[in-house]
């Protein structure tokens, strides 16, 4: 081979590489032990054909099994995003919930298990992680998230990521009340689709800066919504609560977990902003775009202000 086809051959497989198309036999095994390889193989794959370079595929695995998340909320969704979790390589968790599992969670929660009845969630869920893992490192908290709650007390101050699924008192109040303390800390904040009224609606990713904070998303509904009335439910009495498919929760869930992963990739691009719906009844996906408020009390140039000046 002459030396202009040498070079030419030569460009050609750094492109290959640079790529991810042709990579090393053992690269996987230069990062990682043989149980991780044996466990975590296919999402490193998938990893190299979105980051396009071994180093990258293997430094979103680091990322992902060093990531400490607070799940605030373990019941249809939650339980279900922490359940994918675990398997693409999440290990370390605080997981809030102040309930304990019931008959009725047989229906959508992802640890139903009839000999845990009665067995706080948060348990339950910390068992699971403790089963699945590899390297699990846990906490489980058996308290509610509300109105006069010291967030930093509840999950502590080691946290890389926030996942919101607390429908009580009401999901927009939890996700306000965690936006702020985000914001504060410069945290991202993933606020969970899947509740009652909206049973596969898309999760919103909050990164402070970036996104809109949930005071922005309120603002928006307040203003958008002005006048609206909502439609009657052919259901009147609906005392019993809510209607619900395992495989909407999954939905939701699948969308949230999706979303931390491109969180965490290098190649993920702007996280996008705005919410979105499947609507089962039509099979498709209905969704919206919500800017970040420059009046926004919490993350807009006012806040700014407001957070110099104290």
């Amino acid at each position: 081979m002459d030396i202009k086809h040498s070079s030419s051959f030569t460009s050609f497989v750094q492109y290959l590489y640079g790529k991810g198309i042709l990579v090393r036999k053992d690269w996987m095994q230069n990062a990682f032990r043989p149980e991780q390889v044996k466990r975590y193989s296919r999402q490193l794959n998938f990893f190299l054909d979105i980051e396009e370079s071994e180093a990258a595929a293997t430094a979103l695995l680091k990322r992902i099994m060093d990531c400490r998340v607070a799940l605030i909320g373990v019941g249809a969704v939650g339980s279900w995003i922490l359940r994918e979790l675990v398997q693409i390589g999440f290990q370390r968790f605080i997981i809030v919930d102040p309930k304990e599992l019931k008959p009725a969670d047989r229906t959508r929660n992802a640890f139903f298990d009839h000999r845990l009845i009665g067995r706080p969630k948060a348990m339950v869920a910390e068992s699971f992680v403790h089963g699945q893992a590899l390297k699990p490192e846990t906490r489980a908290v058996q308290a509610p998230l509300d109105i006069d709650t010291n967030v930093e007390k509840l999950i502590g101050s080691d946290v890389d990521l926030i996942i919101n699924t607390a429908d009580e008192p009401y999901i927009g109040a939890t996700s306000i009340k965690l936006s702020r303390y985000c914001v504060t800390k410069r945290l991202p904040l993933l606020v969970a689709g899947g509740f009652d009224a909206h049973l596969a609606s898309l999760s919103e990713m909050i990164v402070p800066g970036q996104t809109p904070c949930s005071d922005c998303y309120a603002k928006h509904f307040e203003e958008t919504l002005r006048g609206w009335k909502p439609i009657s439910h052919p259901i009147v009495d609906r005392r019993r609560g809510f209607g619900g498919l395992p495989s909407l929760s999954a939905f939701a869930a699948s969308a949230a977990v999706l979303k931390i992963v491109r969180l965490l990739s290098e190649r993920g691009g702007d996280i996008e902003q705005g919410r979105g719906e499947f609507l089962f009844d039509q099979y498709s996906i209905d969704s919206f775009k919500v800017g970040r408020n420059p009046e926004c009390p919490t993350c807009g140039d006012l806040g700014r202000l407001r957070a110099r000046a104290d």
